[in-house]
């Protein structure tokens, strides 16, 4: 449930805070004072799009923050902690900023959140519809997730569309085997070339730098042979003349005890020459030039090489190659075997789909006829009894398709075989018609609240908002309306924007949306409204700015035959 909504630069609203009760809040105030603002407001933390024209004029960022209560269990804490956000004490605080450049930031809980994220969110968390979304019901597409919604058919849904995703890979991967028998053989001879090549090197993995390595050593061999020499040649003499110095002192320590430990040391670097020269004697007998050896290893340097520009930057590389052109070989050549198996594979599966896709189609016309008469039954109640209201439901002829009906080939969509369009007839003896070809602004809006109803049991949504749903309606119909609206408020919160009384005067909460200008701004102001001025803004709402005795005792009267007084 919505909370509290406060609001500071945005449009004509430079600091607003509204707190919101359960059942039904009602938004009144005259054109022009901003309560589709407000609702915008909302609309932006729930996911809906920024521009820079929202920040009030002079200021450097709107910002908009809701604070929602929701239970522990709900969709929208499931959500969040999918997403690592924590709902403590089973608040929610959504907020958002939009600067004067148009940059827009969320946060959630006080986690910077993408809109990804906040979008499902706001979807979970409340329900707009405003009089843009009148025209929501003129797009077909829509129809369809309607009818689902009503008959709970998500489930079945969500199976057939796994079906058709399913298909749609194998198929892609059928395509993929559809190759020709002489592009087929020209790739395995480029593969059966490749790995012939790669295999023939018998290529090692750290082979390359070692190589190197050696290459060098040999192409400089004269001149490491050469130092090695110079350095035996000088070593064994130092030896000795070292050996010889490590004896004089060792004959001394025997007088002088400060010359022992001299002496020692002496005898220690003495072992170090002779190791040292030892290891050059062993590396001069080891080591042998040989020209050949060089070119050998320099002609497997450039082979190396040459495949690294054919096959890949490394000989790690050369062979993922080779791997990769023999299976591409085993693929090709067991291809004929594997469409086969494809076939087989698409086939069961398109049997499933059909099976599935009629079988959901028959469920849907079935929930179809219920919806017709649930919608009808509240169209009676919003003034419109004698308008028909049909959920047409056909079939696409699809020449290349595999669910037959009636022996006529149909189309699969991804939600199924079905098309469905919301047809209606207003009035008597008409034939129905599509909503986007005989509806009127006020028929559209009744209609659409006569959906909300239906709907409202099945919508995970704790709050919904209607803005100006009255439009183009009065008199006993929008007393229809207003009771409408109270009923669904007992299973949601309901915030209604509305300019007529008979609607507001049902409302559990009464807040007046007005505007004001100070230093030559404008600003939009609330306030909840006690009982006395309930009575005076009903008045105005009857009679305009005039409010006399008679509009008081009509909007007394209003209150108190609403519902539940």
């Amino acid at each position: 449930m919505l909370e509290s909504l406060n609001i500071r630069n945005f449009a004509l609203i430079e600091d607003l805070s509204i707190d919101f009760g359960r059942g039904f809040n009602v938004l009144s105030g005259e054109t022009g004072a901003g309560k589709s603002i407000i609702i915008g407001a909302l609309g932006l933390i729930l996911g809906g799009k920024s521009s820079s024209e929202m920040v009030r004029t002079g200021a450097d960022m709107a910002s908009i923050e809701g604070l929602f209560s929701v239970s522990p269990d709900s969709p929208p804490v499931q959500l969040l902690a999918a997403t690592g956000i924590d709902t403590p004490s089973g608040e929610l605080v959504i907020r958002r900023t939009v600067s004067a450049d148009g940059k827009s930031r969320c946060f959630v809980n006080g986690v910077l959140s993408n809109m990804t994220v906040l979008s499902e969110l706001g979807a979970l968390l409340v329900d707009i519809h405003g009089q843009h979304e009148n025209q929501s019901l003129l797009r077909i597409s829509l129809h369809l997730g309607l009818l689902d919604e009503f008959a709970g058919l998500s489930g079945r849904v969500d199976e057939i569309r796994g079906i058709s995703r399913d298909l749609a890979r194998l198929e892609e991967q059928l395509a993929a085997l559809a190759m020709d028998d002489r592009e087929k053989a020209r790739r395995l001879e480029l593969n059966g070339h490749a790995i012939h090549e790669i295999d023939g090197a018998g290529l090692k993995e750290n082979e390359e730098g070692e190589l190197e390595e050696e290459s060098r050593l040999l192409a400089n061999f004269e001149k490491i042979h050469s130092a090695v020499e110079s350095a035996c040649d000088a070593l064994v003499p130092a030896a000795g003349e070292v050996r010889s110095a490590a004896v004089g002192l060792e004959s001394a320590g025997e007088h002088d005890p400060r010359l022992a430990g001299l002496a020692e040391r002496i005898r220690d670097a003495y072992y170090s020459l002779e190791d040292v020269t030892d290891e050059l004697r062993a590396w001069r007998g080891r080591i042998d030039f040989s020209p050949e050896r060089l070119e050998e290893v320099n002609e497997r340097i450039s082979l190396i090489q040459s495949l690294k520009r054919k096959y890949g930057e490394s000989i790690t590389q050369i062979l993922a190659f080779r791997d990769k052109a023999a299976e591409e070989n085993e693929s090709i050549q067991t291809s004929d075997q594997r469409r086969a198996e494809l076939a087989g594979e698409i086939a069961t599966l398109q049997k499933r789909a059909a099976q599935t896709a009629l079988a959901l189609s028959q469920e849907r016309q079935k929930r179809a006829r219920e919806m017709e008469t649930r919608v009808m039954e509240e169209l009676a109640f919003l003034g419109m009894a004698r308008t028909v209201f049909k959920v047409d439901i056909r079939y696409v002829r699809d020449s290349e398709g595999f669910v037959e009906v009636r022996g006529e080939r149909i189309r699969l969509f991804e939600t199924g075989v079905d098309y469905v369009e919301f047809l209606v007839s207003p009035n008597p003896g008409e034939e129905a018609r599509p909503l986007r070809k005989i509806a009127s602004g006020g028929e559209m809006s009744r209609i659409m609240l006569a959906m909300k109803s239906v709907l409202s049991g099945r919508n995970d949504c704790e709050t919904l908002v209607f803005d100006e749903v009255d439009a183009g309606i009065g008199g006993v119909t929008a007393s229809a309306v207003g009771k409408k609206l109270r009923q669904v408020s007992e299973g949601h919160q309901v915030l209604c924007i509305t300019h007529l009384p008979q609607i507001a005067a049902m409302a559990d909460q009464h807040i007046m949306v007005s505007k004001s200008i100070a230093d030559g701004r404008t600003r939009t102001q609330i306030r909840h409204l006690a009982h006395d001025e309930r009575l005076a803004e009903l008045a105005r709402m009857l009679g305009g700015e005039a409010v006399s005795e008679t509009t008081l005792q009509q909007a007394r009267e209003m209150i108190e035959m609403g519902p539940g007084r």
